[in-house]
């Protein structure tokens, strides 16, 4: 029974401790665009770049891993009405501060001229330290046709690791309940 003990002490602690080490990417950042057509199946970009937005709109990690002006681009064209995940991202910087937002979903919300958009999917820095991390990007064009764009995007709340270390210590305590039970 002790070696049991053991064992899962030890596959618990290969479980969560690398997850006490990740370092998600936090915050939220900007983006703006010169042109895009929403055709009402596809977002066609022309061209597709993009820049990121003022320093002030950059928060969390952003302000180290983007800067106001930054340079960038968009796939395009998007096809939201039939839409493959992982067929399109957003991409800023280059070489060791490469950003990326590779887009998993997307969904449609518009109301009347204006096209909303939400897009759930990851994001990823080539710059260290940094683990790809879930986000929700809110993309939204200023009218039908041949227009400018914008969109935020939000890093999605990962789990604190105290909480994960604190689950581990319960599953400890619990196994060591049940070993005094059962002898």
């Amino acid at each position: 029974m002790r070696k049991s003990i053991l064992s899962l002490a030890v596959l618990l602690a290969l479980v969560f401790v690398p997850a006490l080490h990740a370092t998600p990417i936090t915050g939220q950042f900007s983006v703006v665009g010169p042109s895009v057509q929403d055709t009402g199946t596809q977002l066609i970009f022309s061209p597709n770049a993009i820049n990121v937005g003022a320093q002030s709109t950059l928060s969390g990690s952003f302000t180290t891993l983007m800067y106001g002006g930054l340079n960038g681009a968009v796939t395009s064209p998007i096809n939201y009405a039939a839409y493959v995940p992982g067929s399109a991202s957003l991409t800023t910087g280059f070489g060791p501060t490469l950003f990326t937002f590779t887009i998993e979903s997307i969904t449609n919300m518009s109301v009347g001229p204006f096209g909303n958009f939400t897009a759930l999917g990851m994001m990823t820095t080539a710059k260290p330290g940094f683990d790809p991390t879930p986000g929700i990007l809110y993309f939204s064009t200023q009218a039908n046709g041949d227009v400018t764009f914008s969109a935020t995007g939000l890093a999605a709340p990962t789990p604190e690791p105290s909480t994960l270390l604190l689950l581990s210590t319960g599953l400890l305590g619990a196994a060591g309940a049940l070993k005094r039970r059962l002898s």
